[in-house]
């Protein structure tokens, strides 16, 4: 799977593309969607601001580590996901629940979005896509990692 991270195979990256597109027109004035592998590597992206990407990318896996350490050093279980509200905008990112967790998916918003749907929405794509990776990895069992 190590080899997964470096170069994601192109049907694999298609379906993710699809999923973040999906997300990006599901939730009402959203300014951006990123997938990322957990130490940092851009997957796809939409981004319609002047955000880089590629530094979201860098960061949203520890983002999503760190929620989850302090989730359970303050004895309240590892956390779910971790959202970054700001005047202009909301960040919410989330592990991708696949059976490798090896991806991280952030969703950017318009401060006038709802919170509740940016939470909906990127759980149902983040689960989605957990069923790509999953379905691909058993399809590809036998390949060399």
């Amino acid at each position: 799977m190590r080899a997964m991270s470096r170069m994601i195979p192109q049907d694999l990256r298609d379906g993710i593309d699809h999923a973040l597109h999906d997300l990006h027109q599901r939730i009402p004035a959203a300014m951006g969607c990123v997938v990322a592998t957990v130490d940092g590597r851009l997957v796809s992206h939409i981004v319609d601001n002047d955000a880089d990407p590629q530094r979201i990318a860098a960061m949203i896996g520890s983002m999503v580590a760190l929620g989850e350490t302090i989730g359970k050093e303050v004895r309240i279980d590892r956390s779910q996901y971790v959202v970054v509200n700001a005047s202009n905008g909301t960040l919410l990112a989330q592990r991708i629940p696949s059976e490798r967790e090896l991806f991280v998916l952030a969703t950017l918003a318009r401060p006038t979005t709802n919170l509740g749907i940016v939470l909906h929405e990127t759980r149902t794509t983040a689960a989605h896509v957990a069923m790509q990776i999953d379905d691909w990895l058993q399809r590809n069992a036998s390949m060399p990692t």
